[in-house]
């Protein structure tokens, strides 16, 4: 009986899911998820409050992903520009699938009328993939390569946005479905931006 609670409780939020995209949030009622799931709506409200409760256990398990496939091993990297690379290359796979882009279309389209749906996701993905960017730029700064001078977390964003551009813009309005053309000289790009504008004058050469 307990393994079959936690695959129902895991498996009622992937129907959620799937819905979503085909129908939007407002339009997904809970007749609709227990036809799709094969279950009661008795069911359903013995494991969930309401769709919005569905929703946000929807947004966590995505933020999981998120944060998996965008950060994996990248700290076990003793050089920075490797380290910040990997993780670049990581982030921009990953916002390049087509799943991705129209989740986040979806979270925008949700979070009109929702806030706490754009909050909740915002901290659990971005908020945290900005902490771990933002420990690698510490390390960087304790070892001497980059100044000591700014505030991690600020470069952090700075660099995260300088990956992003507008190409996730492009794909989530439907003009291209390639974000970005070359990841690796995007990447490196960014990376060298903001490794030449933080270098310490006295630290390591990072080119």
């Amino acid at each position: 009986t307990e393994i079959y609670t936690l695959s129902l409780h895991d498996a009622l939020p992937i129907s959620a899911r799937a819905l979503f995209f085909v129908n939007g949030f407002d339009k997904v009622t809970t007749d609709l998820l227990a036809r799709e799931a094969s279950v009661s709506k008795a069911t359903i409200y013995r494991y969930f409050d309401n769709m919005s409760d569905i929703l946000q256990h929807v947004l966590e398990a995505e933020a999981d992903v998120f944060r998996a496939e965008v950060l994996g091993d990248i700290s076990s990297h003793p050089d920075l520009r490797t380290a910040l690379t990997s993780f670049g290359r990581k982030f921009l796979s990953f916002l390049s699938e087509q799943d991705s882009v129209k989740f986040t279309c979806l979270i925008h389209e949700v979070a009109r009328d929702y806030p706490q749906v754009g909050r909740i996701f915002y901290t659990a993905a971005f908020e945290a993939v900005c902490t771990a960017v933002s420990g690698l730029l510490a390390q960087g700064q304790e070892t001497g390569e980059l100044r000591g001078d700014f505030d991690p977390a600020d470069v952090a964003e700075d660099l995260i946005s300088l990956l992003k551009g507008f190409g996730t813009v492009r794909a989530q309005l439907g003009l291209t479905t390639r974000p970005y053309k070359d990841i690796d000289q995007h990447v490196a790009r960014g990376v060298d931006t903001i490794l030449i504008a933080y270098r310490a004058s006295d630290g390591p050469a990072l080119a």
